[in-house]
């Protein structure tokens, strides 16, 4: 992919329309990684989880602001999945852990990540409305 060794470490795939991260490897100075930016955030978002839920069973953590911690977090797993979701409709591929989908496959796949992003999303937004 052109436009790799600029000064960012980001851009948008220009075949999975999907936003990537280059970083260098952990095994070698001479190699880079590309990861997923929307892997990345999905595995940031479960030890804050993990770590609400901790809280919460703990006492250290009130109803409220266990409510809204995780209708944030559904609000960012929903835009995360309808932000791949719409990008495996219009380019026909999609991703699931390290398989990649082509053609009616990934449309299906695309559109139940789109379905199902779009409910989480509606939910966090109610959860942080309904939350004091």
């Amino acid at each position: 992919m052109p436009g790799w060794m600029s000064r960012y470490p980001g851009k948008i795939c220009t075949l999975c329309e999907r936003p990537l991260f280059l970083l260098p490897s952990i095994s070698s100075r001479h190699h880079r990684s590309v990861l997923s930016a929307i892997d990345v955030v999905k595995i940031i978002m479960l030890p804050v989880m993990a770590g609400a839920t901790i809280s919460f069973a703990m006492g250290r953590l009130d109803v409220d602001s266990y409510a809204q911690i995780v209708a944030v977090a559904l609000l960012t797993w929903g835009i995360i999945d309808v932000w791949d979701g719409t990008a495996g409709l219009r380019t026909g591929m999609d991703k699931v852990r390290k398989r990649i989908h082509r053609g009616a496959v990934a449309r299906k796949m695309s559109l139940a990540k789109t379905i199902f992003g779009s409910a989480s999303m509606v939910l966090g937004v109610i959860g942080l409305l309904m939350v004091r």
